[in-house]
């Protein structure tokens, strides 16, 4: 960790000077723990010359012991101005984060540097993160490997007529005692997502704020989405879509599942999505353009007559296949319109093919490890539909 945060800096160094930008301020943890090794609660400062200290409220102790940077306590904003004149460090213009950090912070930040320009270096960040180093990748596919599990114990334990969150508490706790966090991160704002979602029948079909394209009901209006109290019935669709934290590092995976059997209507969509998946394994590779990828999904999915059921309902589609997965949810390269870049070795994202119908949703969904040649599915439960 320590010697893989000093290359990130290095990179990101690299990129402040070509940018011109002569100090980077970072506050997001996940940010501040890629480049350290270590989630604080404070300030990162990294400079274009790859001088970076480490500010922290508390926990001092610890983030000591987890990174080779410079570490002090910090009480206030004040304390990182008076720092950066001692030091002597050039600050005509300082890069921030602006796509996650509070707009007070912004102000401030502005106040104290009223002489300085101040920039979003946000996607500098996360576009450095798109290629994944081989121990990312790691722990990428040992989360993966634990969402087979996790279907697996889906398939043992759903059962007709229990409630779905009685299924997904069930689930989830398997998940915990396989090394889950209990939490997934997303960087997008009001962006959040639990361990994951077991959806039945017509709960799938009603749709919260969230951008996802199945979000199910959720327990209650505070928190609309996921299980919900309904119960499982025969010959519906059950949508099993979790995600999986290992070390700090996502995967994820999507199967459907059914008690009985499903109409013939909903098995031709099931059928669609796998052959769709089926393609993109087929076409996908190092220099693919993902922008590419997305529109002749879309346009299989106009062809087969499914439009307005992909990926949603009407107004409440998402614009997206696929999202990068790694220590966010939400990272890149993203399946999505107006993504207009190549597939990269390394990259690692999920691709989700979803239909939603008046009975409910179907669709399937793995992690895919981008190679020279191809795309490695990570996640590797049976993709066809499971029948119980």
């Amino acid at each position: 960790n320590r010697r893989r945060g000093c290359l990130r800096t290095k990179i990101f160094s690299d990129v402040l000077r070509v940018k011109n930008i002569d100090i980077a301020l970072l506050m997001q943890s996940t940010d501040i723990y890629y480049y350290t090794g270590t989630f604080a609660n404070g300030i990162l400062v990294i400079t274009k010359d790859n001088e970076k200290f480490l500010f922290v409220r508390r926990g001092l102790d610890r983030a000591q012991e987890e990174t080779d940077i410079s570490v002090s306590y910090m009480n206030g904003f004040s304390d990182i101005k008076k720092f950066i004149q001692q030091q002597g460090f050039k600050v005509d213009t300082i890069g921030l984060e602006f796509d996650v950090l509070p707009a007070n912070f912004y102000l401030k930040f502005k106040e104290i540097f009223d002489r300085s320009q101040i920039v979003d270096v946000s996607d500098l960040i996360r576009w450095q993160r798109r290629i994944k180093e081989p121990n990312e990748i790691e722990n990428i596919a040992q989360a993966a490997k634990n969402l087979d599990c996790l279907m697996a114990d889906a398939r043992i334990y759903l059962e007709e007529n229990k409630r779905e969150i009685d299924i997904s508490a069930k689930l989830e706790y398997l998940a915990r005692l396989r090394g889950h966090q209990g939490r997934n991160r997303m960087r997008m704002f009001n962006g959040e997502i639990f361990m994951g979602h077991v959806i039945s029948g017509s709960s799938a079909v009603g749709f919260s704020g969230y951008m996802k394209p199945l979000t199910g009901k959720g327990m209650y209006p505070t928190y609309p989405e996921g299980a919900s109290t309904n119960r499982i019935e025969k010959n519906k669709p059950i949508i099993v879509d979790f995600v999986f934290n290992y070390n700090g590092y996502l995967a994820d995976q999507t199967r459907t599942f059914v008690i009985g059997d499903v109409s013939s209507e909903l098995k031709k969509g099931y059928q669609f999505c796998l052959d769709l998946i089926n393609w993109f394994e087929d076409y996908a590779k190092a220099g693919t353009n993902a922008y590419e990828i997305y529109v002749k999904a879309l346009e299989k999915a106009k062809n087969a007559g499914y439009e307005s059921i992909f990926m949603g309902i009407g107004k409440d589609r998402v614009s997206f296949l696929g999202h990068g997965v790694g220590l966010e949810l939400d990272e890149y390269p993203f399946i999505a319109k107006g993504m207009d870049y190549p597939l990269e070795e390394n990259m690692v994202f999920a691709f989700e093919p979803k239909l939603v119908f008046n009975e409910g949703a179907v669709g399937l969904e793995n992690t895919y490890l981008v190679t020279k040649d191809s795309v490695e599915s990570l996640t590797r439960f049976p993709k066809q539909l499971v029948q119980l």
